[in-house]
């Protein structure tokens, strides 16, 4: 069970504009079919939403419940390699394409969009020897 307290607010206050992106309050609370004040209370980091509404913030991520929880505690998955956010490393343990995936997805918007930068590059130049 995940314990709230001000960090995990704050996470899931940035989570929850981050998937909000350019839609209003209204039509992301139409969304996940709740109103739109709470969506505005999660961002406000005045309430918490409950297990279902999680789920669905999960889904809508490409998260499980259990791995926005853990990124709402601030934790790192425990049976998973981590890509460090500054992506300056990568464990040891060889990662399937599912817990890759998983961990491009809990990164912020810029080092996401690094590992995408990346995988153009390496796509160009594979089509290039390809040729």
């Amino acid at each position: 069970m995940l314990v709230v307290n001000a960090t995990s607010k704050q996470r899931l206050a940035n989570l929850v504009k981050e998937l909000r992106g350019e839609r209003s309050q209204r039509s992301f609370a139409k969304l996940l079919r709740v109103s739109n004040q709470a969506v505005q209370n999660w961002e406000k980091e005045k309430t918490w939403p409950d297990e279902e509404n999680l789920q669905r913030l999960a889904q809508l991520k490409g998260w499980t419940l259990k791995q926005l929880q853990a990124y709402l505690a601030g934790e790192p998955q425990a049976d998973e390699g981590v890509i460090c956010a500054d992506m300056g490393e990568i464990s040891e343990r060889t990662l399937n394409i599912q817990q890759l995936l998983a961990q491009v997805r809990m990164l912020p918007f810029q080092a996401a969009a690094q590992v995408a930068q990346a995988a153009l590059e390496t796509m160009a130049i594979r089509g290039e020897k390809a040729s």
